[in-house]
């Protein structure tokens, strides 16, 4: 009969398809995983006024420090190896996400491996001070920022998430009124 060899390949062809799905495990590929570890480090950023006080609002011209927390989230002593002396580091991005300042750029440091070494929960602060100027040595306008503390190691944990704050404009200068009429 025409056409039965051609759906008695079909056929053949899904029982492999089929010997396979009877023998996964239940919950697929999944089962098989081990879980995902929970990140041994975490690095938290927080923005200080030129007072100290924590703060999300600038003047423009005002100097912001960038404090990163580095912590052990673990019961047992973590030593981070990084690549260089750099211990960390803070990156400043505009409202379109284009980064507009890194504290290391520019910045030399020993090309020697270093250890980082934290006791259970122990934690280390580093702070950078940013004086509201580009990569390019320009003050940056007023605006939305978002700022990323890290730490240069290659684990989970060592990246800040972003953290929005706003430069307002200098003190002394108020912003131009709008026209009413458009």
């Amino acid at each position: 009969m025409p056409g039965t060899r051609s759906r008695r390949r079909g056929c053949a062809a899904l029982v492999p398809l089929l010997a396979c799905l009877i023998a996964a495990p239940p919950g697929g590929c999944a089962a098989c995983e081990e879980p995902a570890a929970a990140p041994d480090f975490e690095t938290r950023v927080a923005l200080r006024n030129a007072a100290g006080a924590v703060a999300s609002e600038f003047r423009g011209g005002e100097a912001i420090t960038f404090v990163v927390t580095l912590r052990n989230l673990t019961d047992a002593p973590r030593t981070l190896t990084l690549p260089t002396s750099q211990t960390h580091d803070g990156l400043v991005y505009d409202g379109n996400r284009k980064e507009v300042w890194r504290y290391s750029a520019g910045r030399m440091f020993a090309q020697v491996i270093t250890g980082l070494t934290l006791a259970p929960g122990e934690s280390r602060v580093f702070t950078v001070t940013w004086k509201q100027i580009d990569a390019q040595g320009r003050p940056v306008p007023p605006g939305g920022y978002e700022v990323v503390g890290l730490v240069p190691g290659s684990v989970p944990g060592c990246r800040s998430g972003a953290v929005p704050f706003t430069i307002g404009p200098p003190a002394g200068k108020q912003p131009a009124a709008k026209d009413p009429a458009g």
